[in-house]
């Protein structure tokens, strides 16, 4: 066991910036497939002859590619190395990206952001596998704070470059320019990138069940994988329910919901870069119960409103600038405290995490395109719901000390 312990333990080294910007630009290429898209929505209903809740599933067909591909790439990520999976990803991404331009139908969309989503997957990851190769505790934080923060600048400017690129192009431009994006992120990991994982650390003979099955039996993982998922669930699934609530709720137009949509990601970004912080002063538990009280809290005021009036955007935008800032404090320690309370390889932790992580987004996503789409309850229930569950799992660790608070 201390064998393998040190063969998949961290290599305590210094966090360098050019590290965070290249783990942040390979993480965005998921987030910004999902913004880029978000203006257009509303137009290709339309010229797909089909409703909003059938259009919104192609972003829960994404999340979803994303969920399943992220356990077999971890797992060929701690036998061969991280790169050779992460280059084998960006080239789906990159292929699946032109055939969402040629679809022809709705479900062929579906279909192809489906791969597109197992591609994109790669990148986010191999990248929590080579950040847990390298630094654990609060060092893993500050670089995983670092590549959200590059993530973060994806629902700025993604929904903003949309709107202003459909005044040149339609829809399926869009896709052909992410297309591009996948291609730049490929050759630059071949000849840029180096491996995090080296041979003599490598679990080639480490049978894969096993490995989850280890997983799956720690509580303070599974736990804080949970979190994780239910934290995701905030802005995901907010992005799936806003682009009806602000254009037929609200009347705006794509421009202009993408400008309140860039500011809730600020406030997001602004609010990952504090949590390594306050996650070593409070502790992990602590923090996240904080949030979830409040943002619960938050949420119940709002639904209560919206259950006597209509909801005005001068109370909807701030709350939903809130949640993204209190979803951005929760994120960090919920990550670090999961892969830190896993054994084994990186690569299968990564890859757990991110399947559970975003089969819980993709199930909120869905549930919320399946409800009305213009009236914000179903958008409020859900996400109470979800800081309902957190402060449950809080509850449930409360006796178990928490491995990134130390």
């Amino acid at each position: 066991m201390a064998q393998a312990d040190r063969r998949s333990g961290p290599q305590e080294t210094e966090p360098t910036l050019l590290l965070g910007i290249a783990f942040g630009f390979l993480s965005s290429l998921g987030p910004f497939a999902i913004d880029l898209y978000l203006p257009a929505m509303p137009g290709m209903a339309q010229a797909m002859a089909a409703d909003s809740g059938a259009v919104q599933r192609t972003l829960s067909a994404f999340f979803l590619g994303l969920a399943l591909a992220q356990i077999p790439l971890g797992t060929l990520g701690d036998r061969y190395g991280r790169r050779r999976p992460l280059i084998g990803g960006l080239l789906l991404f990159a292929i699946a990206s032109i055939a969402c331009a040629m679809a022809t139908s709705l479900d062929m969309l579906i279909a192809c952001r489906f791969l597109q989503g197992m591609g994109a997957c790669a990148g986010t990851s191999s990248v929590r596998a080579m950040i847990r190769d390298r630094h654990s505790g609060h060092r893993a934080a500050q670089l995983m704070a670092f590549t959200f923060l590059i993530i973060g600048i994806s629902p700025v400017l993604a929904p903003l470059a949309g709107s202003y690129l459909l005044q040149a192009m339609s829809w399926r431009g869009l896709f052909l320019l992410l297309a591009g994006g996948g291609a730049v992120a490929l050759i630059a990991v071949s000849i840029f990138l180096p491996e995090s994982l080296p041979p003599q650390r490598r679990l080639h003979r480490q049978p894969m069940l096993h490995a989850y099955g280890r997983l799956l039996g720690t509580p303070a993982f599974l736990g804080w994988t949970l979190v994780a998922g239910l934290a995701t669930t905030v802005p995901f699934a907010f992005v799936t329910a806003a682009p009806f609530i602000y254009t037929q709720g609200f009347g705006l137009s794509a421009h202009h919901y993408s400008l309140l949509l860039a500011l809730n990601a600020v406030t997001s970004i602004i609010a990952t870069q504090f949590a390594p912080s306050l996650m070593r002063r409070l502790g992990a538990r602590p923090l996240v119960t904080g949030v979830a009280l409040v943002a619960m809290g938050a949420t119940a005021l709002i639904a209560m409103a919206g259950l006597t009036m209509p909801v005005p955007i001068a109370l909807f935008q701030p709350w939903s600038m809130l949640l993204f800032a209190l979803s951005g404090f929760i994120l960090t320690p919920a990550a670090i405290s999961a892969l830190d309370a896993a054994a084994g390889g990186a690569g299968a932790a990564a890859g757990l995490l991110g399947t559970l992580q975003l089969a819980i987004t993709a199930a909120a996503s869905a549930a919320v395109s399946l409800l009305p789409s213009v009236s914000i309850l179903p958008l409020t229930g859900v996400l109470g719901v979800s800081f309902l569950t957190m402060l449950l799992v809080m509850l449930a660790l409360g006796g178990r000390a928490s491995p990134a608070s130390a």
